[in-house]
């Protein structure tokens, strides 16, 4: 049982790691075996390719959440930047990807939602027009783009997130503040 258990584990692992490296075109099952150190039968008795990243996803979703929103984007965009590429060629995964995006857009609706309630919302903007462009913005997309071709710094990092999202809820800043 612990031994299946820590196979399982390595497999995950294993894949979740291809998958953010090398995408999921450029991974395949015997790598996630031969990284992981079982057979490729070992890798399909826990799931298929689509499968193997379904479990990496829900890995990501479930881990213990970095106390900054910075620290999530950027250990999750790898992952996310595989799961949107396997969503064009998998059919099997499109639905888990709208699930997905759905639920993305959900939770920023929350974070929308409490500055509304706490009367930071600016004037004409509505819950759902700020919810769509924070959902717009914030993507593996964007993360991307400034980590990878601009080599910015999880702490520069924060600091867009807080500005983007302060700027996007209340409006820019006034003078003197």
């Amino acid at each position: 049982m612990a031994q299946a258990a820590a196979t399982r584990e390595a497999i995950a692992v294993a894949a979740e790691r291809l998958f953010a490296r090398h995408g999921y075109a450029g991974t395949t099952i015997a790598a996630v075996a031969e990284e992981a150190g079982v057979t490729p039968k070992s890798v399909y008795a826990l799931a298929d390719k689509p499968g193997l990243l379904l479990l990496v996803v829900r890995r990501a979703e479930a881990a213990p959440r970095p106390e900054d929103t910075a620290g999530a984007l950027l250990r999750r965009y790898p992952v996310e930047r595989a799961f949107e590429e396997a969503a064009q060629a998998e059919p099997v995964l499109r639905e888990a990807w709208r699930r997905h995006e759905r639920a993305r857009r959900a939770g920023l609706k929350a974070l929308v939602r409490a500055a509304a309630d706490a009367g930071r919302l600016r004037p004409g903007l509505t819950v759902g027009r700020a919810t769509d462009t924070l959902w717009a913005l914030v993507t593996w997309h964007a993360v991307a783009l400034l980590v990878e071709q601009r080599g910015w710094t999880r702490a520069k990092l924060a600091t867009w997130l807080d500005q983007l999202i302060e700027t996007t809820l209340s409006g820019p800043p006034t003078q003197g503040s």
